[in-house]
This record gives structure tokens, sequence and C-alpha cells, in this order.
């Protein structure tokens, strides 16, 4: 078996002992690790000539030894991981131009068919991938299967992966030695396609507008441009309408159009929602009730907390389920997830095993990360990861856009950071395809209750209004003046301080606008069981 060149320099040097399987017997255990990774950036990150550094085959046999040799749940994380590394979206392939050689090639693109589910098993392993590429109605045999077979053989024999080092840290290595060869692909693709538009003498601009995109004109838009269809075309398919899933909150559905749209709808998503409240108000509350209801309705929802632990998001979450699907006796309150009284906790417990088992029936999925200190790139990197490992991912929520760190570059000035931070969530939204649902926090002005008497206005939002203007809606909420104000039932002003789109409900066939702009809604909260009691959102339609 050959070995990496930093190993087999080792063994010549007698600081390791290796049988005639390639395996490490014996080692000078200090000397060797000094030595390992000396050679490692000598001889892999920085290569001597131009043929070690195009030459990536040891990286790509240690990637699919680790995952082939890996229990099928990990294996999906690990490909995950190598996804995420190459920027690779939700909906596209691993680039086939990143395996060196045919046989790797073929057993990439395999694993990237079953990981994506274009196999009707999506357990990868030796066994299905071998069958999967067999199947005569396979039309992506790069190599015979025989070959196929013996490459996935050679990667699963016992020690295949013992024979590159550890596999933590070959890992990492290897990752980033492909990713750095990915980015000189591209790279070099770049300078030849630029050389061959300036042969044809074509404009430098045109192959920038090329590979960015095509503005298209009012023709493009109406008739359809390259086959595929025009507004017009659409407007004749008179294609039924999509229903979106409701958040649970009519008054919050009310500037979303409805809602959330599912996958596979026309439209894609992409809105940022901002919802700025005081410390204590509800947000968090407010975000539970969305977060369950578009998971009620089948969607996979994400939750980015910056603020709270895991624990008190999912405490608040649970509560919110027990109160949206079960009967109104087997509720669990807040303060009975955290610490049940005696002899309750197995009814408790029961109570939220109902919840949890009657959202698994509805399809919906809820994904929750509270990354403490986390900076705006850390949680653009948890949505890509979501998304990656969840491509039918619809809507997230970010609790707060206030409690996030200063990110790496950001601008000295305090509100040139948050504009930056606000654009940045609107672009991951849209490269995303999801809908995001920010909370925000008040500044004085909109925390002083003298001004619960006139109606909130943007620039109540601390530190800057950019979140508002990269806001697809936004809504300020507050409490009632001359309200409860027991938080077990205590009334909520729910203004409607910007809608970009109009106004609109569903109706049971199609959505319609409303007959007049809804400036301000009421909404009565349930403090105890995390979600809303009663919304009086008007359904008043065209």
């Amino acid at each position: 078996m050959n070995l990496p060149t930093h190993i087999q320099n080792a063994v010549n040097h007698g600081l390791l002992e290796v049988n005639e399987a390639g395996q490490v017997i014996s080692c000078k255990k200090d000397e060797v690790e000094t030595i390992m990774g000396i050679a490692r950036v000598v001889e892999k990150i920085q290569p001597t000539t131009i043929a070690q550094s195009d030459d990536t085959t040891d990286q790509e046999a240690i990637v699919l030894c680790r995952v082939l040799n890996a229990p099928s749940g990990v294996a999906r994380e690990l490909w995950s991981q190598l996804r995420i590394a190459f920027g690779v979206s939700h909906d596209q392939g691993v680039p086939s131009s990143l395996w060196s050689n045919p046989a790797f090639r073929a057993l990439g693109i395999e694993v990237d068919r079953t990981y994506l589910g274009q196999h009707e098993t999506q357990l990868i392993s030796r066994d299905s991938l071998i069958r999967n590429y067999s199947e005569p109605n396979n039309q992506n045999k790069i190599v015979e299967p025989i070959e196929f077979k013996q490459v996935v053989a050679n990667l699963t024999a016992e020690g295949a992966m013992a024979a590159y080092g550890n596999e933590e840290s070959e890992w990492a290595v290897a990752l980033d030695l492909l990713r750095k060869a990915r980015v000189r692909a591209i790279y070099n693709d770049t300078l030849q396609a630029i050389e061959q538009a300036q042969k044809a003498d074509t404009k430098l601009e045109k192959q920038i507008e090329f590979q960015q995109g095509n503005a298209k004109n009012s023709t493009d838009i109406l008739f359809g441009v390259d086959g595929k269809p025009g507004l017009l075309d659409k407007i004749m398919d008179g294609r039924e309408a999509v229903q979106p899933i409701s958040t649970g909150i009519p008054s919050m559905d009310l500037d979303m159009e409805g809602g959330v749209y599912p996958a596979g709808a026309e439209f894609t998503g992409g809105r940022l929602f901002t919802l700025a409240a005081r410390t204590g108000v509800g947000k968090t509350i407010l975000a539970a009730q969305a977060a369950v209801g578009l998971a009620k309705g089948g969607l996979k929802v994400g939750f980015i907390s910056a603020e709270l632990d895991e624990d008190e998001i999912w405490t608040r979450i649970w509560s919110c389920a027990t109160r949206t699907f079960n009967k109104n006796n087997a509720w669990a309150s807040v303060g009975d997830i955290k610490q049940p009284g005696p002899g309750k906790a197995q009814e408790i417990a029961h109570r939220v095993s109902e919840a949890c088992s009657k959202l698994q029936e509805c399809g919906g999925e809820l994904m929750v990360e509270a990354p403490w200190g986390a900076d705006v790139e850390s949680v653009v990197n948890i949505l890509r990861s979501m998304k990656a490992k969840n491509p039918e991912m619809r809507a997230a929520i970010i609790d707060h856009f206030h409690a996030l760190s200063r990110h790496k570059g950001a601008p000295t000035s305090e509100a040139a950071m948050m504009e930056d931070r606000a654009y940045k969530l609107m672009t991951v939204a849209k490269e995303l395809g999801i809908d995001l649902i920010v909370l925000a926090q008040m500044n004085r002005v909109g925390m002083d209750i003298a001004s619960s008497k006139q109606a909130p206005g943007l620039d109540q939002i601390r530190g800057t209004d950019a979140i508002s203007h990269v806001s697809h809606a936004v809504w300020i909420v507050r409490r009632a003046p001359g309200g409860d104000d027991q938080p077990s039932n205590r009334e909520l002003e729910f203004w409607h301080s910007k809608t970009r789109g109009r106004q609109a409900v569903w109706n049971g066939n199609s959505m319609r606008g409303t007959r007049h702009f809804i400036e301000v809604s009421k909404l009565e909260m349930d403090y105890a069981h995390s979600g809303v009691q009663s919304d009086n959102t008007p359904n008043l339609v065209n």
C-alpha cells in the first residue's frame, strides 16, 4: 500500500514502523507528531511543485473513506460538512470536477445523489451505493460497475482509514485542501472564459453579465425568454393558487400575504420581517407561537437564539405546542415543564410527548440552535447548515437582532455595523429562499410609556432603521394602555408599522386584499403557555 508522503518520510527516518498492510504498529510519539505537523504544512499546504499542488487524490480518498466507513447518520453529517465547505446550495450537487479520477467521481456522485434523496434509499452505505450504481436504469455510470465495486471495497477495507492517519485531523486538512483546489479551479476557469471572450472580441462586461445574470426587459417578463414562460403564460395557465402556511397569528399573517409558502410553490420566499418590542413584552413568545404554527402546517422551521439557551427556547416551544395540539386540560405551562410539581412529572412529560407526536404527524419540524455570543456571520453559517441538512426549510427566526456580537470587519460606527448586519441577513434570506423573522429591541423613545398615546415609528427600533428598510414588513408590539398588567391576561397592541406588499388573507380559494389598511391589531397573550390566546385582526377582504 502506498503511504502518504509525510508518513513515508517518517518511516524512512525510523520514526515509524509499518507492517506489510501499511498499518503503523509503533512510533516515537513526540517526534512523529512534530514531523507530521511540519511535513503536512510543507508538503501539503505549501507544495514545492505544481504537480503536487494539483494532486488531491489523497484528500479525495480520505473524504470518501471516512464517509463510507461511518454509520449512515454520521456519514450524512460528514457529507453535509463537505457540501457546506464548498458552498454548495441545498438544491445543487457537489461539482463533479472535485474528483480527480473517474472512479472517485462516480462514487462521489452516487453519495451526493443518495444524500439529496434521488434514490429510493437514503442510506449512505457500501451495499446501498453499489446496488444503486448497478441498477440497469442508472444513467450516471462513469465507470463499469465492477470497477465501482472495487474502489468501494478498497476504501472500506479494514485499516484503510488508518493508513492516512488520525481520521479527525486528516478530515479537516482534506476539506481545507480540497476547498483550496476548488478555488484554484474556479479561478482558472474564469481566466479561461475571459480569454475566450476576448478572443471572440466580446466585451468583458458581457462576460461578467453572463456569469452574474442578465436583466430582463418588459417584453421578456410578459412573453418569456429562453424557453421559460412569461407572465402572460402563467396567467393563461390559470394554475391553482397555493395556500400559504399560517403562523397561527392572524395579525402576523396579514402582512405576510397569508404566511409562509410551502416547498414547491412558485413563490420561493426570501423575505425578511422584523418584530420589535421592549424587553418583557413577549417577542420570544410570539416567535415561538409563529414557529409552532408554521411547523403545524408541515414546514421545517429554524430558530436561532443569541440570547437564551436551547433549554429556554425548547421549553417555550413545547409549552406552546401543548396549547396548539392538545385539549385544553392537557396543556403544560412553561413553569410546569421547568419544574413539575410533586407527582406531576410523568403527567407533564406525557402532555409534551403527546404534542410532539401530533407535530410529527403534521410533517413539520423545528430546529433550534443557541450559539451564545454569536455574530451575524455565525448566524448566516448556521442558516446555511440548516438549509443544507433540510433542503425544504422555508422559514427561520432570529432572536434577536441586537443580541448579536460585533462581527469581524464591522464598521466602527454602531449604526453602520447594524446596517451591515441587516443587509447580511437580507442577503442570506434571498440566497436560501427562506423567510426570516428577526426580533429586535426598541430604543428609549419606543419604551417610553408616554409614547403609547401615539402610533410608534420605525425610528423607535434601537440603533438603526436599516433593519426596517430591508424588511418586507415591520411589526412594533407594546402593551395596550390601561390594560390588565397581569402576565396571564395581558393585552398587546400589534402595530403594522410597515408592509412592502399588500395586506391580504386567504379566503378559502385564493389570497384577497383587505378593504382598508389595518393599522393596529390587539392580541391577548397567554404567557403561562407561551402563546397568543386571542387575536382580533378583522377578516375583511375585497
